[in-house]
């Protein structure tokens, strides 16, 4: 009688840990992306409901599932008065430009990330743009969970993996990502982070937890080229219990 045994998984997992909604398999179609623990599923909304497209598998738990557009070329910080007519033509030519459809940035549990990318020819996933390891050699995990998070301006995608440390991936001009770097962050019991919309700069609201259980709200501006956090717009202070985003 043999001593190995073989292991295998019975039964696909059922349960929903992430969802996201956009234009993935094609600029005029709407998907529905869901993760299921080590799988993944895209839907098409057809006019008779949802029709499923694509089951996936991917080596790992998924921490992260998030859809992101990147646009090319000049981003501006400032609006002039003069010369809006210029600047509004400008970027309506800038926006048919870039991307015509969705990207899906996923991360594991074990700190591996991949761009994923739908080909309308051989209708399956590929991984042309990115992949690689988020992973630290120093840093202490953090007990509530991995966050993952795109700039809604796609200027860089953040992760909170460690307390204490935020990663910033920041997009180049041409929608392609960056060499990694940390932000030390102050609070260390993160709850949630979410960007801000309309910001001049990428702008994060951190939701966290005083050792009083207190919870509290502030706001950073991320100075990429100082690789650094300048104090945002605005903070709250003493929120309800439970409060979250």
């Amino acid at each position: 009688m043999s001593v190995w045994n073989y292991v295998v998984t019975a039964h696909k997992p059922t349960n929903v840990t992430h969802s996201c909604v956009g234009n993935f398999t094609g600029p005029q179609e709407l998907n529905l992306i869901i993760a299921k623990c080590t799988r993944i599923e895209i839907h098409l909304l057809a006019p008779h409901g949802l029709q499923p497209m694509l089951d996936v598998p991917i080596y790992g738990r998924i921490a992260t599932l998030e859809l992101f557009r990147p646009h090319v070329g000049f981003r501006p910080s400032l609006l002039t008065p003069f010369g809006l007519y210029t600047f509004i033509c400008f970027i309506q030519v800038l926006l048919l430009q870039g991307e015509a459809q969705d990207f899906l940035f996923v991360a594991t549990e074990r700190y591996k990330f991949c761009v994923l990318q739908w080909d309308a020819e051989s209708s399956e996933l590929i991984t042309s743009r990115a992949m690689g390891d988020v992973s630290d050699r120093i840093g202490r995990p953090t007990d509530n969970g991995q966050i993952g998070i795109i700039d809604p301006d796609c200027r860089l995608i953040g992760l909170h993996l460690y307390d204490g440390l935020f990663k910033v991936i920041p997009f180049d001009n041409k929608g392609q990502l960056k060499e990694a770097f940390n932000i030390r962050l102050e609070e260390l019991q993160v709850l949630d982070v979410k960007f801000l919309y309309g910001c001049s700069r990428p702008t994060i609201a951190v939701l966290y937890q005083d050792n009083k259980d207190a919870r509290h709200v502030k706001t950073y501006e991320v100075a990429l080229k100082d690789k650094d956090f300048v104090e945002g717009p605005w903070s709250q202070n003493n929120l309800d219990n439970g409060q979250d985003f």
